[in-house]
């Protein structure tokens, strides 16, 4: 088979179809929801903006102390961390901001944990304002799907 056969067996009328005849587009590309990054603690990954970043910074006594970085901008090498207390934990236990950091040693978590606990109570939800035992929705009718006897498909109220 010659090069010419090939290039004839597609079809020369192949190279006249318009572009959404010849081979269907590829599936859409997914949009970036942003950077993405990896907590030390969980190994678990999420967006940039839903992880604390973690930094080693000189403390009063000069040694280093682990600090959160509000505004993700501080220098030098960064952890990121799920605002979430298990995460603190998995990370302290595995001692991932040695790895993380690049530099072994104890260091100070108060900073980080207090951070971890202020962003637990900004992401519960806020109390209810009704006194205890009344309940706005209690003139409707809601039950566990048991009727009066204990069987769900009786008639008896």
């Amino acid at each position: 088979m010659t090069r010419r056969a090939r290039l004839t067996e597609a079809g020369p009328s192949a190279r006249h179809l318009p572009p959404s005849r010849r081979t269907p587009d590829p599936a859409p590309p997914v949009p970036e929801q942003g950077p993405v990054r990896t907590c030390v603690g969980c190994r678990g990954t999420g967006p940039r903006s839903a992880l604390l970043r973690v930094v080693l910074a000189e403390g009063g006594t000069g040694s280093p102390v682990l600090v959160v970085d509000e505004r993700r901008r501080m220098p030098g090498r960064g952890a990121w961390l799920h605002p979430d207390q298990r995460c603190l934990e998995l990370a302290e236990k595995r001692r991932a901001f040695g790895r993380a950091l690049r530099n072994p040693g104890p260091w100070g978590t108060e900073d980080v944990a207090r951070a971890v606990a202020r962003a637990a109570e900004q992401d519960q939800p806020q109390q209810s304002t009704t006194a205890p035992g009344t309940d706005p929705g209690a003139d409707r009718r809601q039950g566990s799907g048991l009727e009066a006897d204990g069987d769900p498909m009786s008639t008896h109220r």
